[in-house]
């Protein structure tokens, strides 16, 4: 994970020097009102080379690293335009919880985490200034796409059918590499026959020995080209369809294709299968509680105080049903004498459900705030059950609208390009 966002940030890196341009800088493209420069151009590739020898990967011609990066600098630099058009920003809050989670992802404190990111050759206040921009194109990706994409429940049914037989491949991880042959959105026969031969060249060049990163980051239009095609570890529902039959019967090591996808002609290498299939087991808690919240008729002072005084009139004795009854101001258990049922941790905000796991069966909790008020818990009895039927519903509909929101993505980027004004000065990068 941090190596992919490192490699990111590494890509975009002198994005945000473009407005400080040198005067003499030459223009290498002109993307709508903005300009590619001749250093920014550079710098980006000496990374990318840094980045690939670091991998052990082969190095293509620096002109093929240069063609590639300027295409994939233009990509970058059309959504982040759109992003501004769209008045999209992303505050210091979010960006400090994000790179929290960076961290935490990766087992770092912030501090570990900083001494990485200068050991790649950033300074952290350009990393913070990249995982920005990271934000606000996933941000504009999201408003662009996102909301369009509906996972129904005969989906998940459908995908769980097919493979009903195999409950391993279910969640089996397929690590994979792809080298995608672009084709427009309306092809013509002489366009996609030209781009049928490029990919059954490239196909008899892989089998012949050549490198297939090497050829991914020569030859590949896809998103992943800059590092060697590499889509990592994907489950089943999260790869496109027409990948999802030939994966499952091919053998470590081995390339398929071509494959004619949205997108191009594409071929596929399986690098490794993971995953392990297990149980999922969760906890749940039955548990009451009474609710004390500030309203027209009591300030949060208020609140506090009479939830105090109902804690201890609880420890003296007083039942804890009936005093639910009486006070709870949460309608829906109040009339079952506080009780919520089974319940899971996840399903409670965070202040409720710390504070219930902690508990000791038959305790009652002293007074806990959350954003709903102020609360007495009591936990009356806890149990593990096997989820697992639930957990991979669950799963297979996050994979399903991942692959869907890749898709679209894809398809958004070509319109976006399309539309576009791109304009390439060196004919040797065109």
């Amino acid at each position: 994970m941090l190596k992919r966002i490192l490699f990111f940030l590494m890509v975009m890196a002198v994005i945000l020097t473009t407005a400080e341009a040198k005067p003499l800088d030459k223009a290498i493209a002109v993307v709508n009102d903005n300009v590619i420069t001749s250093s920014e151009l550079e710098s980006q590739v000496e990374l990318l080379r840094q980045q690939i020898l670091a991998k052990k990967m082969q190095l293509p011609s620096d002109k093929v690293l240069r063609k590639q990066v300027l295409q994939h600098l233009i990509d970058v630099d059309l959504q982040l335009q759109l992003a501004k058009k769209n008045d999209l920003t992303i505050d210091n809050t979010d960006l400090n919880e994000a790179i929290s989670k960076i961290a935490e992802t990766n087992h770092l404190s912030l501090t570990q985490l900083r001494e990485e990111i200068i050991k790649q050759g950033l300074s952290f206040e350009d990393y913070r200034e990249n995982i920005r921009k990271e934000m606000l194109i996933g941000r504009i990706q999201q408003k662009a796409v996102g909301q369009e994409i509906v996972i129904s429940t005969d989906q998940i049914e459908d995908y769980l059918k097919t493979y009903e037989q195999d409950k391993k491949q279910q969640q089996q991880t397929y690590h994979l590499q792809n080298i995608v042959i672009p084709l427009p959105e309306e092809p013509t026969s002489g366009q996609i026959k030209k781009a049928q031969e490029k990919a059954n060249m490239l196909l008899t060049k892989i089998k012949q020995g050549d490198d297939f990163n090497k050829l991914a980051i020569a030859e590949s239009s896809g998103e992943y080209a800059l590092e060697g095609g590499d889509l990592g570890d994907r489950h089943l529902a999260e790869l496109p369809e027409i990948f999802a039959s030939p994966v499952t019967k091919m053998k470590v090591g081995e390339v398929y294709g071509p494959l004619r996808a949205g997108n191009g002609f594409q071929l596929i290498k399986l690098v490794s299968i993971g995953g392990v299939p297990e149980n999922h087991l969760i906890e749940k808690t039955h548990v009451r509680h009474i609710l004390l919240k500030q309203d027209a008729s009591m300030t949060s002072e208020e609140a506090k105080k009479q939830i105090n005084n109902l804690y201890q009139q609880i420890k003296a004795g007083k039942d804890f049903a009936l005093m639910a009854k009486q006070y709870s101001l949460d309608a829906a258990s109040a009339i079952k004498g506080g009780d919520l049922g089974w319940v899971s941790a996840e399903e409670l905000v965070p202040a409720f459900a710390t504070a219930m796991k902690s508990l000791p069966l038959n305790t009652v909790s002293k007074p806990v705030q959350s954003p709903f008020g102020w609360h007495i818990i009591e936990v009356l009895e806890r149990k593990t059950i096997d989820d697992s039927d639930s957990f991979q519903r669950q799963q297979v509909r996050q994979f399903i609208h991942q692959r869907k929101f890749n898709e679209a993505v894809q398809n958004w980027q070509q319109h976006l390009r399309a539309d576009a004004y791109v304009k390439i000065m060196d004919k040797d990068l065109a």
